[in-house]
């Protein structure tokens, strides 16, 4: 026999606006899926590209959930809500605990606000099992009830820090190396990080012809506004800092997760790039549980030499899929 489903009562959905930052945060400080990255502290460092267009939904007085979702100043294509454009994922946030059927209300209270908003579609990418504390694929589920398609698939690679590592030969021998160099690898200070941003803009410009997404200005202000987020770990010969990794990591989520990879030419000779990797697989086994080392793909085509430096670490792939809905 088939059990009713437990239907939720007196929901309500609202735009947000900087009167509730407070229930923002405190929601998004404990939920099921909601990284720092979606604390007001974080997303209004770019406020100026992109227009706010994210939700709240209540029942009664309780927030219950928020969609993290913009719409980019420069786009061609202003009825559609990305979640979001300015970061890797975005969309639904939960308190612990909420069913599928809360789940399916709340969608289908936003999608109507949506289109009295002017919106035609959605494009969303959900959060990634790796920075969720309780993983759900409600919203996915959702998703494919209403007809949305999967326009596109990355793939991340992620290591269960609760489980032995196991690192390849190749990446065993780049460890070697490093120690026979005299590589240090250590915390990084903030005084580190300008040298470091010079190092970082000028492989990135010679080996990719791109500049990194944020400038030393808007990481600094980012470490500052969200202490203990955000760490820098470097590797020196000598005196010169000649590679570093930077960290996003959140405690209530329980993940680690590695931004800007980069070494110069005497840093990549010395293997200091995987020996900075290592120290902070070795670091955060202790306290986390999962460390993400980002996607190896652009538009779903692997790049096979990032793919083979994190596997080289033990990581295996997770998907990270986005949605399009026509509302």
């Amino acid at each position: 026999m088939n059990m009713p489903l437990d239907l939720p009562h007196s929901l309500r959905v609202e735009p947000y606006t900087p009167t509730q930052v407070a229930a923002w945060n405190a929601l998004v400080a404990s939920s099921a899926n909601g990284p720092f990255l979606f604390a007001r502290t974080f997303l209004n460092y770019h406020q100026d590209r992109f227009e706010d267009h994210s939700w709240l939904v209540w029942q009664g007085s309780k927030l219950r959930a928020v969609f993290v979702a913009a719409v980019a100043h420069t786009t061609t294509e202003p009825t559609t809500l990305v979640a979001h454009p300015g970061l890797a994922y975005g969309g639904l946030v939960t308190a612990v605990g909420v069913k599928y059927a809360e789940t399916a209300a709340m969608l289908d209270l936003l999608r109507v606000a949506w289109q009295t908003a002017g919106f035609r579609y959605l494009l969303v990418r959900p959060v990634p099992r790796v920075f969720c504390q309780q993983f759900s694929e409600n919203q996915a589920f959702w998703l494919h009830q209403q007809g949305a398609e999967l326009s596109n698939r990355e793939m991340n690679s992620v290591l269960d820090l609760t489980q032995p590592v196991h690192i390849g030969t190749w990446r065993r021998g780049n460890l070697r190396k490093a120690r026979l160099h005299g590589v240090v690898v250590q915390l990084a200070t903030n005084t580190d990080y300008a040298p470091y941003w010079q190092l970082l803009t000028e492989t990135l410009a010679a080996v990719h012809g791109r500049q990194p997404v944020h400038t030393l200005a808007e990481i600094s202000s980012l470490r500052d506004q969200n202490p203990g987020n955000l760490e820098l770990w470097g590797a020196w010969l000598g005196h010169e800092l000649v590679a570093g990794v930077l960290v996003f990591q959140d405690r209530h989520q329980n993940f680690v997760h590695t931004q800007y990879i980069a070494g110069n030419s005497r840093g990549k000779q010395a293997g200091a790039v995987d020996a900075v990797l290592a120290r902070i697989i070795t670091e955060k086994a202790t306290e986390y549980r999962r460390l993400s080392f980002g996607i190896s793909t652009v538009q779903g085509v692997v790049n096979p030499g990032l793919l083979n430096q994190k596997e080289g670490f033990g990581a295996t792939a997770e998907l990270m899929e986005t949605y399009r809905l026509a509302l």
